[in-house]
């Protein structure tokens, strides 16, 4: 009996032939057999399947859901399952789990447009948020929050502009989600990553919250 259907990153792949290392269920007597990617737990894992099957190139490393289900879905036929650390064997894949993609597609692997990966953090401070104050395109001022995708970002931003605030953890889309909800009639956009420097906070990428609430802070489809 297979091991329930999990794994954690980053997970790796085998580039091969302008492709990736697939195997066919030696138990599959169709004409047109169904192919299974193969995937390994670790980069050792991956360098032993290759060098079993004398594979030369170097593991392909996916570091989240994000990354798995894009991956899964660029994938085309006869690919129509995967392989979780396989070792196979005369009549057998000897795989920790079989599956096929569109039940990781479906029941494992939902994933949000977020324009970054989890966790992000923010500051918190006894008024609020840390935030930047900016000027939107017409001159006029607006109220950006300080979003960071690095928590040492994060900390050092933190202790080089008032001192102040906590360092706040959020795992998910729905968390941020709340937040700007909370923040939408005060907060016009989201400043990622901002540095604080000569009495001055800046960052290059800027993102409007009702952009973020309308296209990016929801489940992909």
């Amino acid at each position: 009996m297979s091991a329930p259907i999990q794994w954690e990153y980053p997970l790796y792949l085998i580039a091969h032939g302008g492709g990736y290392t697939s195997i066919v269920d030696p138990k599959d007597t169709d004409d047109q057999p169904q192919h299974i990617l193969t995937t390994h737990s670790t980069e050792q894992v991956a360098l032993n399947f290759m060098q079993q099957f004398a594979i030369i190139g170097e593991p392909r490393q996916l570091n989240n859901d994000r990354e798995f289900r894009w991956f899964l879905k660029s994938l085309k036929l006869p690919v129509t399952q995967v392989a979780y650390d396989p070792e196979p064997i005369e009549f057998d894949i000897n795989a920790k789990w079989v599956a096929k993609i569109k039940t990781l597609l479906e029941d494992f692997l939902i994933v949000d447009n977020s324009p970054w990966n989890y966790p992000v953090f923010v500051i918190k401070q006894e008024d609020g948020y840390s935030s930047t104050v900016g000027n939107d395109e017409e001159g006029k001022p607006i109220t950006l929050i300080n979003l960071f995708t690095d928590e040492e970002k994060a900390k050092k931003y933190a202790t080089t502009d008032d001192g102040s605030g906590e360092v706040m953890t959020l795992h998910n889309m729905e968390h941020v989600r709340e937040i700007l909800l909370g923040l939408r009639e005060s907060v016009s956009a989201v400043a990622m990553d901002p540095v604080y420097e000569e009495n001055e906070s800046s960052s290059q990428y800027c993102i409007g919250v009702e952009a973020l609430l309308d296209k990016y802070l929801v489940l992909d489809q």
